[in-house]
């Protein structure tokens, strides 16, 4: 069955555009939504069909931006349909994975690369951030449980690493006995120039 899904940002923006395409295109039934597409969520209509289809129906847009706004949204979704055997079709994009066509293909392929890339952009705009944070001695990093100044059962532990450190245990060892990540252990080992 071909479903179309029609979404508008704001209750004052109308559908009558996208459904008269969805129609002309033979979409059987049209879900409408009046929400912003920047995320997947509170979009209700959307998810109620997502849940809804079945094996080989057929979900319509008129355009990629009315399934979503972003990249990653819009793979998320898309995979989810390809996990589930449903078909997509994006009337204006001209892409249709119910058939063997090798645009669709590479269009979905330039998109989930294109939004690696954006992770990867992400993830290197955050690291220099940090160093630069660092450099200005204002970035602090996640909080520190095992330390010199600690408190309670976590001050225990961290006097019991020490004392291994100190006895030369391995950190395989106190990691064991401890439950403590090896890397923790290194750091404190670090900290406190027991490393051997």
């Amino acid at each position: 069955m071909k479903i179309g899904y029609a979404r508008v940002s704001t209750t004052d923006q109308n559908l009558d555009r996208q459904i008269s395409k969805l129609k002309e295109f033979g979409c059987e039934h049209i879900i409408r939504e009046k929400k912003s597409g920047a995320s997947r969520d509170h979009r209700v209509e959307l998810e109620k069909l997502i849940s809804k289809l079945r094996f080989k129906d057929v979900v319509v847009v008129t355009e990629l931006s009315r399934l979503a706004r972003s990249l990653q949204d819009l793979l998320n979704i898309l995979n989810e349909l390809k996990g589930n055997e449903v078909d997509f079709v994006s009337i204006k994009e001209n892409i249709d994975t119910r058939e063997s066509n090798i645009y669709s293909k590479f269009m979905l392929q330039i998109m989930g690369a294109i939004a690696e890339f954006e992770r990867d952009l992400t993830k290197e705009r955050q690291k220099e951030g940090i160093i630069e944070a660092k450099k200005k001695g204002i970035y602090k990093g996640r909080k520190v449980k095992y330390h010199e100044n600690a408190k309670g059962s976590d001050k225990i532990i961290y006097d019991a690493i020490v004392n291994s450190l100190r006895n030369k245990e391995s950190v395989a060892s106190i990691h064991r006995k401890t439950g403590v990540a090896r890397n923790t252990i290194y750091k404190i080992a670090k900290d406190k120039k027991l490393i051997y």
